[in-house]
């Protein structure tokens, strides 16, 4: 059984971590907004679009027409481009802008 001391550590130390964090997104938004907007294409706007936190590539092929090698593609390039990212929700790997 952890010691109140090691336990008050830990805390402290999850407190810290915490607080490194919430510093370093701040420091990365300011970056960000000073960087200037990336260009895209008409294909990477519509693409862009679907990146609402619910479609996988399968299910935006379906809503565009496109095959999903061209979305990977797609979404591939809007990732390099700092706009958007993956997250996993419910074991289904889906976008959304940054």
């Amino acid at each position: 059984m952890p010691s109140k001391k090691s336990s008050k550590q830990f805390k402290e130390l999850i407190d810290l971590v915490k607080s490194i964090d919430d510093k370093l997104d701040t420091l990365v938004n300011f970056q960000r907004n000073l960087m200037p907007k990336p260009k895209l294409g008409e294909e990477e706007k519509k693409m862009l679009k679907l990146c609402d936190r619910k479609n996988t590539i399968v299910e935006m092929a379906t809503k565009t027409g496109k095959t999903s090698n061209n979305v990977n593609f797609l979404l591939t390039q809007l990732r390099r481009k700092g706009v958007i990212r993956s997250v996993k929700i419910k074991n289904r790997t889906v976008y959304e802008r940054t």
